[in-house]
């Protein structure tokens, strides 16, 4: 049987590590983890977590790429599921009833703390949803919400350490700048 597993929450919750401890003990070659092309933090052809640890990944630009891709694996991993167009949740699905296991990682709340559409519809047709939260790097408290700490500059909302932080509710203020639509 296949299953969809989504675990999303906000930056620097261990997401990415999480995903990455889920893959241990099944063979390489049963293996597809993947990345959006528009993330192009860390290394260009692999998913790195914050500390550093690493796994290679084939990079795609949408979600119709993930049928083709996946065929002869067992697990597809995708990382920073919402990169990814509106059609992800269908495709998972699609490729779940394909007997495949689909992990998924996403933030669940962009930085205005809206929540991303396109992660509520996952969440409607995973089988599993894991909420991580990271500490608050204000006061410590336990984090669900991604600080925006830098100005946002055409529209460029991709960025690590330097650009975000986790925040609690308490201490959560969104960007200056207006959201983009959704």
């Amino acid at each position: 049987m296949g299953r969809i597993e989504l675990i999303c929450g906000c930056m620097f919750s261990g997401k990415t590590t999480e995903l990455i401890g889920r893959l241990i003990g099944t063979p390489e070659a049963n293996v597809l983890v993947v990345k959006h092309s528009i993330d192009n933090r860390y290394l260009p052809n692999h998913i790195v977590t914050h500390d550093g640890r690493k796994r290679r990944a084939r990079v795609v630009s949408s979600s119709a790429e993930l049928r083709v891709a996946a065929n002869g694996v067992s697990v597809l991993a995708i990382d920073e599921g919402h990169f990814f167009d509106a059609a992800l949740p269908d495709v998972c699905r699609e490729l779940a009833d394909r007997h495949l296991r689909v992990i998924v990682t996403a933030l669940d709340r962009d930085s205005w703390g809206r929540n991303f559409p396109i992660i509520d519809r996952l969440r409607e047709v995973a089988d599993e949803v894991e909420v991580k939260r990271g500490r608050c790097a204000q006061c410590g408290a336990p984090a669900d919400h991604t600080q925006r700490l830098t100005p946002i500059i055409n529209g460029d909302l991709i960025g690590g350490a330097d650009d975000y932080a986790p925040s609690c509710a308490d201490c959560f203020a969104p960007p200056k700048e207006p959201p983009p639509s959704t």
